[in-house]
């Protein structure tokens, strides 16, 4: 059988002493950030998989990239789209942001950066 909730447990504060566990991902990167050996592996690493990824996946989204700008390009051409420049310019500024965040970590993480662009390269090449 069930026991009785004790009278003292209050259940409106239990919310605030549970710490929210931080992510894989997170926990990964702060386990390999404590050394400038560890951030220059995992950028290696990373860099590697990355480019080979590149390379398996690259020709085929460059085709459909490609196809799909074209196609886009004859449809505005004949009058069927109509490009609002306003949302373009939006949208502009929003990845202006975004790779203002990149260099930032870039800048931060200098040897991780370098090991993820050597390890790029390395990728690339061993396809």
């Amino acid at each position: 059988m069930a026991k009785p909730i004790p009278a003292d447990f209050d259940l409106r504060h239990l919310s605030r002493d549970v710490k929210p566990e931080d992510s894989y991902f997170e926990k990964t990167l702060n386990n390999f950030s404590k050394g400038n050996g560890k951030d220059l592996v995992l950028g290696t690493i990373s860099g590697w998989i990355t480019g080979v990824g590149v390379i398996k996946v690259g020709k085929t989204a460059a085709v459909g990239l490609g196809g799909s700008i074209l196609l886009l390009h004859f449809a505005t051409e004949l009058g069927y789209l109509c490009v609002n420049w306003e949302k373009v310019r939006e949208a502009m500024s929003y990845s202006q942001e975004l790779m203002d965040a990149v260099l930032r970590f870039v800048r931060k993480n200098s040897c991780f950066s370098v090991g993820f662009v050597g390890g790029f390269f390395f990728g690339v090449g061993s396809t």
